[in-house]
């Protein structure tokens, strides 16, 4: 605290922010870093900002939620990195919690 009195501040202002340690070390990568999110949005804005294709707001709409649909589909069968690996010590954590 007395070395680093800003970090602390944010910390004890944010008690939520370092969360992710309370779960299993395997899945740390996967929940503090929103590459995917960022991978994504920066696609759906390539064709958005191409307005000209899109009649109205609500084809904008229609076309988003496709692809919305599309990525869901695509990962839904997929196990996120290393969630396969922390799959039991997860179940048992939130069967504690229930």
């Amino acid at each position: 605290s007395s070395r680093y009195p800003s970090i602390r501040r944010v910390l004890d202002e944010h008690p939520t922010l370092l969360t992710f340690y309370d779960f299993p070390s395997a899945i740390w990568r996967s929940l503090y870093s929103t590459n995917l999110i960022e991978s994504f949005n920066k696609q759906l804005k390539k064709y958005v900002k191409r307005k000209e294709q899109f009649p109205n707001e609500a084809s904008i709409e229609r076309f988003l939620v496709s692809r919305f649909d599309a990525y869901n589909q695509k990962f839904s069968t997929r196990c996120h990195l290393g969630f396969a690996q922390a799959q039991h010590q997860l179940e048992e954590m939130f069967q504690r919690q229930g």
